[in-house]
């Protein structure tokens, strides 16, 4: 692949101002060599020329064609480990979930494992409902979610007042073993919620799934956070489900930070065509303001208007 330079005979004249005979004679040298010499003759525009290119913004974009992705890329690829996550750094989420289509499904799989039970529940919750989350939840979460410490009790009471009356009789009745008052929904939420915690959680924990279900869904429609209460390999295995474009999609809910950790894990020549996205304005500041080294060898290198 090639760099093609804006340094035809009408771009270097006019910036110039070099006769067309002049031009003749600079056919087989470099951008670097053209100033130089002009510069050397006297021509002021030239000497000005050099300075510009490496200080304006505008004039790199044009003399360098960074909005042609080729040229990007070549540049990108010559670029030290630092450089490149500097650029990494000005690339947007939603180039980097582009880039993520090329590691196999597997490794998405593995990747998305590592990120934090809030970011692997929004990355589920960006593929699926909040019903269809709570549905495919494993028994063993769901069991474990009823039994944990961090839900308090007093927050699972507050939510029988939601369940089927004849569903609260049968729960009374199972507890004392004796029939239950029917008329009053209050007393007999008054009878579960008073058994001792643990044997209070282990009731709600022996539910009918079904049951459990409602009372997550309920409990997460009033505050997402409950959902940071199931382990994030729930929501990976759920992801992990769909196919791989649309796995890929979802993750546009994380955060930028794993995005970039993910990205990095690219081989170089595939960082490079996914950093090519890189909005071209703020690639040239970063070439000029970080990188005058590599600017000033591609210059060089140039010849004929084409870096090789």
């Amino acid at each position: 692949m090639s760099i093609s330079l804006n340094t035809d005979q009408y771009h270097l004249m006019t910036k110039l101002n070099i006769t067309t005979s002049r031009m003749h004679d600079y056919a087989d040298k470099s951008v670097d060599d053209i100033i130089e010499a002009e510069a050397e003759s006297g021509n002021t525009l030239a000497r000005d020329y050099g300075r510009k290119l490496f200080g304006n913004v505008d004039e790199l974009i044009e003399t360098f064609q960074l909005a042609d992705p080729s040229n990007k890329y070549n540049i990108i690829n010559q670029m030290s480990a630092e450089q490149r996550d500097k650029v990494l750094e000005m690339l947007d989420s939603e180039d980097m979930v582009i880039g993520l289509n090329f590691f196999t499904q597997e490794k998405l799989q593995q990747m998305l494992g590592k990120v934090s039970v809030a970011e692997a529940a929004s990355v589920a919750l960006e593929a699926f409902s909040l019903s269809q989350i709570i549905a495919m939840m494993p028994e063993g979460d769901m069991e474990a979610f009823f039994m944990s410490a961090d839900i308090p009790k007093e927050q699972l009471t507050m939510q029988l007042r939601n369940l089927d009356p004849e569903l609260l009789i049968q729960m009374a009745e199972g507890i004392t073993g004796e029939a239950a008052d029917q008329s009053d929904a209050s007393k007999l939420i008054a009878q579960i919620s008073a058994l001792p915690t643990k044997q209070f959680k282990e009731t709600m924990a022996s539910l009918d799934p079904e049951i459990q279900q409602n009372i997550v869904f309920n409990m997460a429609s009033e505050n997402k956070e409950v959902l940071l209460h199931f382990s994030g390999q729930a929501y990976t295995d759920m992801v992990s489900q769909l196919q791989k474009p649309d796995m890929v999609k979802s993750m546009i809910a994380l955060d930028g930070e794993s995005l970039q950790r993910m990205t990095k894990q690219l081989p170089e020549d595939l960082f490079s065509i996914v950093a090519t996205q890189v909005d071209t304005k703020q690639f040239a500041k970063l070439l000029i303001d970080r990188c005058p080294d590599l600017l000033e060898r591609f210059t060089s290198m140039a010849n004929a208007g084409t870096i090789h």
